[in-house]
């Protein structure tokens, strides 16, 4: 296959009803003939009828379209088989909840070539009723992997924001580089753990305004217990990565700040917020303070897990939970 061919890589659960629309998308892709690429969907244990959607849309293409089935690895394991498995010179990895356009994988592959960058990441747009968007704030909004150009593109001009998890195409000198995924990572967040060890390792990237994807997210998952339970994870996610960026002694410090900041500045502003009924303030300050607790619960186990094992509750934020339960 030429040197310039991509993989697409599409990681799946249970997402069959999702996924007929996105494949159809995907094998439409235009290239104006500068380069050629697959698709991959990598299946990670579906109990649906994935496997026969995907057999649906690979008879009616001329596009390469594969399916591998893992044994339920999880998200970081799917994303470890997708890089053993493309071919070429590029990657490009999107999520089975979201959709975008023919003229996607172009967009990011045009800055790639134009800006000579080895990552490049496109926006993520909410798809969610403009009633629904309005009643949650951006911190709320970033736990549903918004990305912050979005909202303020002004600050965004002259820097790239970090690419997301679901949107981004890598070539693959960078794996050769910086390795791959942290398959330690149950609680999610080894996206931004790659993506920061790839700026560390001062890896050029890129970004393309004209990539974007639109996050399908049904509004009943706008709820209480899911704005938890990602905040939980995060902060979880966020301990390790600074764990393993700074060692022991400055994560420690950063919890005692994150604890401080919580009680002493977010936990009044929220009671405040709830007392004047601004939900959407309210949620976003709620979020932080789970935030806090889940680096806090993190950074202790990292300290001693022999003291702090807290086996029930990391089993309770793991990332392939909430793909079980969406």
């Amino acid at each position: 296959m030429p040197a310039d061919t991509i993989t697409i890589v599409i990681p799946t659960y249970n997402r069959a009803s999702l996924l007929r629309d996105l494949l159809t998308c995907m094998v439409s892709q235009e290239t104006d003939g500068r380069f050629s690429y697959e698709v991959l969907v990598i299946d990670d244990a579906s109990s649906d009828n994935t496997m026969e959607v995907v057999g649906e849309i690979a008879e009616k293409t001329s596009t390469p379209l594969r399916y591998v089935r893992e044994d339920g690895v999880g998200y970081t394991g799917v994303l470890n088989r997708a890089v053993q498995e493309f071919r070429g010179q590029w990657v490009a990895f999107f999520d089975d909840d979201q959709t975008t356009h023919s003229g996607w994988l172009q967009a990011l592959f045009d800055v790639a070539e134009k800006e000579q960058a080895s990552i490049v990441g496109g926006p993520i747009v909410l798809a969610l009723p403009d009633s629904v968007l309005a009643s949650i704030g951006p911190v709320c909004r970033d736990l549903y992997g918004e990305s912050p150009d979005v909202r303020h593109p002004e600050l965004y001009q002259d820097k790239v924001p970090l690419p997301s998890g679901g949107n981004r195409l890598v070539n693959r000198s960078v794996f050769e580089q910086i390795g791959t995924f942290d398959e330690k990572m149950l609680t999610g967040g080894c996206d931004r753990d790659f993506l920061l060890r790839a700026v560390a390792a001062g890896i050029r990237m890129g970004w393309s305004g004209e990539a974007a994807g639109d996050h399908l997210i049904p509004p009943e998952r706008i709820t209480y217990k899911h704005i938890k339970w990602y905040s939980l994870q995060w902060g979880c996610s966020f301990a390790y990565i600074d764990r393993k960026r700074w060692g022991i002694g400055k994560t420690v410090f950063s919890s005692v700040a994150r604890v401080g900041q919580a009680l002493l500045i977010n936990l009044p502003k929220m009671l405040l917020a709830r007392s004047r009924k601004k939900q959407g303030e309210t949620l976003d300050l709620q979020a932080l303070l789970w935030r806090a607790v889940g680096y806090t619960r993190k950074t202790l186990h990292l300290v001693s897990p022999g003291l702090f094992p807290q086996e029930s509750f990391f089993a309770r934020v793991e990332f392939r939970r909430a793909r079980e339960n969406s």
